[in-house]
């Protein structure tokens, strides 16, 4: 294997691959590797933690093919700390030692055989291929993940909601204590629709490569138990979470008996100052509204108290909730908005926040009962 690569395209395509590399210690050594593979002017790079598996390719000057595969992590040091110049890649067979030179600089890196590298996921053949424009996904994505159970309980609330139908785009996350849901207009030029639950992990993934990235679509590829995420540089491949996600079109109010407004720097500031005196284990904060201000307080026994006020549109009933103020900065942060909806029920039952620039993207959080 003999190949020339521009330092800046290696160090983009390495981003890309190398956070799925494995890195628990009791795993196979080569899963912590990236595979190197060249050939017809192209080189595939592919990583994976047998969960997910990421491929990304890019066009070099291959002057003999072949493959292997380098330690991510050095490799990665190494890339970045390259001068701005071409970066030479040729790799002794006999020893599997991979010679790196860049201007005056030279490395050394011994890999392991391409061969010991798993076989990753083939192609889909007979799935939904659907092409969509990536910002509304993207979007889709940041304002629903966060809010899905912890990937290490391996149900279905582990996984964010997908339903892709005509020109909309629905996704839904809820870990039982939150729920986000949003609706975004697409452009899905052959109405062919899907339903499936994706991994939080695959997702974070997908929206951590996009900012290495130019292109403005992507395409799904999509079984009964997997999918593809690719666009023309990279490719994403992801087992599906199995079983039937929860009805929670019906957790969502169609009213609400009270409603606030309040700027959502002001929300964001305010919160960030209380929360240095929360109780770090049930981070709660108490919201209470009143006559067109917003108190919020929070108390650590033995430690102290914090309280900070901010003009807040509402007219209504006194009303006291608290909430892990954790889950409402999440929430709003996403926004896209000046001012920030609070649609409320009474001190015990779910709070809608949404942004007041849309009607289609909400998120409900379940208040704590304080004594």
């Amino acid at each position: 294997m003999l190949f020339t690569i521009d330092k800046d395209s290696l160090l983009n395509k390495l981003k890309i691959v190398e956070k799925v590399t494995a890195q628990r210690g009791n795993v196979q050594p080569v899963l912590a590797n990236v595979l190197f593979e060249a050939e017809n002017n192209v080189l595939n790079l592919s990583a994976t933690d047998l969960e997910i598996s990421i491929q990304a390719k890019t066009t070099v000057a291959v002057k003999k093919e072949g493959k292997i595969t380098l330690p991510a992590k050095k490799l990665l040091e190494i890339a970045a700390k390259l001068p701005d110049k071409p970066v030479e890649f040729s790799l002794n067979e006999d020893t599997n030692i991979v010679s790196i030179n860049c201007g005056n600089s030279k490395f050394e890196i011994i890999g392991i055989s391409a061969q010991e590298f798993p076989k990753l996921e083939d192609e889909i053949s007979g799935g939904t291929e659907i092409e969509i424009e990536l910002e509304p996904l993207l979007k889709s994505i940041k304002n629903t993940v966060y809010a899905a159970a912890n990937y290490e309980n391996r149900n279905v609330i582990s996984g964010v909601f997908c339903l892709i139908k005509n020109n909309i785009l629905e996704m839904a996350a809820t870990d039982g204590n939150r729920l986000t849901r949003i609706i975004e207009p697409i452009k899905n030029k052959d109405a062919k629709s899907a339903k499936l639950v994706i991994p939080s992990k695959t997702l974070n993934e997908f929206v951590r490569i996009c900012s290495f990235i130019t292109e403005e679509k992507v395409v799904l590829v999509v079984d009964k138990s997997r999918l593809i995420l690719k666009t023309m540089s990279f490719s994403i491949y992801s087992r599906l979470i199995e079983g039937e996600y929860p009805p929670y079109e019906q957790l969502i109010p169609k009213t609400t008996a009270n409603n606030a407004g309040v700027l959502r720097e002001d929300l964001i500031s305010a919160l960030d100052r209380v929360s240095t005196m929360v109780n770090d284990r049930t981070s709660i904060v108490k919201f209470i509204f009143a006559d067109n201000k917003l108190t919020l307080k929070a108390e650590t026994p033995n430690s102290g108290t914090s309280e900070d006020i901010i003009d807040c549109d509402y007219s209504g009933e006194d009303l006291t909730i608290a909430f892990n103020y954790k889950y409402v900065l999440d929430s709003v942060k996403t926004m896209d908005a000046k001012n920030v909806k609070v649609g409320l029920n009474g001190s015990l039952s779910a709070t809608v926040f949404k942004p007041d620039s849309e009607e289609n993207y909400i998120c409900l959080i379940m208040p704590i009962q304080i004594r």
